[in-house]
């Protein structure tokens, strides 16, 4: 966007709006906007920033904002802790006394009145007056009720959950996985929630507290080739495609279904999708859609009293309108493929037209989330803290979550980050980020409903790319992501009903803290007990040595490697190397041979921190390399050790080669072998005795 703004007056406004104008990449370089990615951002924002003129216009905006309403949509203040609220009133009331009224979420009451003398700001016609908060409320939501308005309260805890200390030092272990990579002998072709519940019994069984999974967020019904979790439709509902068909409760009784599978041709299909090395997601989704209409049709036979009808109006009931219209915009997907949906308040006649679909996308989301809780059950049922789920930073353009709530987001603008490690180009994710001036107004209510429709059944949260918590990494329109720049969130407020909710749901918070990381960002994280989540491959100093175990923090999770690099195998062997070269993936200037010398010195590094443990070093041996490394980890003192399913099967390729789309099979990659063979296979049966030298798992 061009712009012939004062270069001042612009940086005036940027200030004001919280776009931050200068940033130094992980390298320390630093990045200067240019004046026409600047008021592209701003214009994304609602503040034109063309002239001069368009900007003190959007300037004195700013300040309407802050006088319009006698109170802000929300207040966020911390439990314990002195607080004061500005209630802005018309200068001709004078001192009069102003009552105010705080009803809290237990039905109880508060009350008291202003001193209206206590003016903090004016204004031309209006002051802005002091009212001290009581010290003393409860964590919890409350609404504040003074002078006509009433303004929600937020009253946050200090910390996020935590769990109780293990029976050994405080530390524990879990097994992470890629959800549609695992196999049981009767899945259809993808990881399902039967294999996601085989897993979290075998961890129990061996002492896990903790099962990771990628993202569950829904994707897209009519594009089943669109996998990528973290660029899903919608981050408040489920991927159907994870719903195991001999587990759902009518498949004992559907005739039709019964009748289909035993179609030798059907039994053929499921051998093939079976056996393929990488998911087929249009295969599987025709196959798992088909059975599962004919499920629901079985179910929609039940009579009305039945108890698993009654659970699903209730369930459906909960789910409000949000779900009535994630499931309208659903079955639209289905019946008009390549054709955006009209506004959502524009649907309601299809919706009508469709209700039976409409009310089996709906029963699709009641039967995935009853059989997520029962997954979650061999570890919950312990005392553990269960499943560990995954939170992506945003949704895509065409997706539910932005048809249904467009004006939350920023259209044509993308998210992505600057160069790093991941992404020597600077990474464009492709998605719109969310309005920050729209969340306020809001009163964050879109933030608290998702993170409890993530924290559900789980006893941790990884939040990804938690940086997003105080600012992301914009990238204007028509600009590449070397043009982007960074835009502030409201941190303080956005940690504060973090730890509400994980207090509230009893979910830790895992904060996926890599690459560009603010200064005093982790500190802050700490502080609020999020944990940061740490790599073997990158906790490494500036010349190259890896850092002792006992470096690492506490309050962190430590785990070799991430989906978006190579399996511990697969980087011995410099697998990752070749895939990025062949794939145009690899740093620019960079050449496979010179990667492959670089890969050896870091091999060599590594080998030198693991002899310096007393631990093996890597000579070509997988398992002993696998072991050795989860044996480093294991000796730190980070409260959480995650070791992969990909390294336990000793995988060579990644899941995901981050740069490419189309060059490689990104999110296909399932494992060689299957869920009971994964705790029977020499790389996990080494590393736990690793951990039980390390006293991190009992024997």
């Amino acid at each position: 966007m061009d712009t012939t703004a004062d270069p001042a007056l612009l940086a005036q406004l940027a200030a004001r709006a919280g776009v931050i104008t200068v940033y130094h990449d992980v390298a320390g370089t630093r990045h200067e906007a240019s004046p026409g990615a600047l008021a592209a951002v701003l214009a994304a924002l609602d503040l034109d920033a063309s002239s001069d003129d368009a900007v003190r216009a959007s300037l004195r905006t700013l300040d309407d904002d802050n006088w319009e309403v006698p109170l802000p949509p929300a207040s966020v203040l911390w439990q314990g802790g002195a607080s004061t609220l500005g209630v802005v009133r018309a200068a001709a009331l004078g001192g009069a006394a102003l009552a105010w009224q705080i009803e809290l979420e237990d039905g109880s009451h508060r009350r008291g009145a202003i001193d209206a003398a206590a003016v903090i700001d004016a204004r031309a016609g209006q002051v802005r007056v002091a009212l001290p908060l009581p010290g003393d409320l409860p964590a919890g939501y409350h609404r504040l009720h003074i002078d006509g308005a009433s303004v929600t309260l937020i009253v946050a805890p200090t910390r996020c959950w935590l769990p109780a200390a293990t029976p050994q030092d405080g530390r524990c272990w879990g097994v992470a996985c890629q959800l549609y990579a695992l196999r049981t002998a009767d899945d259809w072709g993808i990881g399902d929630f039967a294999a996601l519940a085989a897993l979290c019994e075998h961890a129990a069984g061996h002492g896990a507290a903790l099962v990771g999974i990628n993202p569950l967020h829904a994707l897209f019904a009519a594009r089943a080739e669109a996998a990528s979790p973290y660029s899903p439709s919608s981050r408040h509902f489920l991927n159907p495609l994870y719903i195991a068909i001999p587990t759902v409760p009518e498949f004992a009784t559907c005739t039709a279904l019964q009748e289909r599978l035993r179609d030798p041709a059907w039994q053929a299909e499921l051998a093939r999708l079976r056996a393929l090395p990488a998911v087929d997601y249009s295969a599987v989704g025709a196959l798992k859609e088909s059975a599962l209409a004919l499920l629901f049709a079985t179910f929609e036979a039940l009579p009305a009293t039945h108890p698993r009808r009654r659970a699903y109006d209730t369930f459906c009931a909960a789910g409000g309108s949000a779900l009535a219209s994630f499931a309208a915009f659903e079955a639209w997907q289905l019946h008009h493929p390549d054709t955006p949906p009209p506004p959502a308040h524009a649907l309601q006649d299809f919706a009508s037209s469709a209700a039976a679909l409409c009310r089996q996308r709906a029963w699709l989301q009641f039967e995935a989330d009853r059989q997520l809780e029962a997954a979650a059950g061999a570890l919950r049922a312990q005392g553990h803290p269960g499943l560990y789920r995954d939170l992506a930073v945003g949704a895509a353009a065409d997706g539910a979550d932005l048809w249904m709530h467009p004006e939350l987001f920023c259209r044509g603008t993308r998210i992505g980050a600057p160069p790093d490690p991941l992404g020597p180009r600077g990474q464009d994710w492709g998605l719109p980020p969310l309005n920050p001036r729209r969340l306020r107004a809001l009163a964050f209510r879109p933030w608290i409903e998702l993170l409890r429709a993530n924290m559900r059944h789980a006893g941790a949260l990884r939040i990804d790319h938690v940086m997003a918590l105080q600012q992301l990494f914009w990238i204007p329109p028509a600009h590449e992501a070397a043009d982007g720049l960074y835009v502030r969130y409201p941190c303080d407020e956005l940690l504060a009903i973090l730890c509400l909710e994980s207090q509230r749901q009893r979910c830790m918070v895992i904060g996926e803290d890599l690459g560009t990381v603010p200064a005093g960002f982790r500190e802050r994280m700490a502080a609020a007990g999020v944990l940061s989540y740490r790599l073997l491959y990158f906790e490494r100093w500036e010349s190259g040595l890896f850092k002792r175990p006992e470096t690492y923090p506490e309050l962190a999770v430590a785990t070799p490697t991430s989906h978006d690099a190579a399996p511990l195998a697969g980087f011995l062997h410099g697998t990752d190397i070749a895939l990025r070269h062949g794939a145009g993936a690899h740093t620019p200037g960079s050449s496979a041979e010179g990667d492959r010398e670089a890969r050896s010195r870091d091999l060599h590094m590594l080998a030198d921190a693991l002899r310096d443990q007393g631990l093996p070093t890597p000579d070509g041996d997988s398992t002993a390399f696998i072991a050795a490394c989860h044996a480093y980890l294991a000796r730190s003192p980070a409260m959480v050790l995650m070791l992969n399913a990909d390294d336990l099967a000793a995988e060579t390729l990644p899941v995901n080669l981050p740069g490419t789309v189309d060059e490689y099979p990104n999110w296909r990659r399932r494992l060689h072998i299957d869920v009971a063979a994964l705790f029977a296979s020499p790389a996990f049966l080494a590393s736990l005795d690793a951990l039980r030298s390390s006293a991190r798992a009992a024997r």
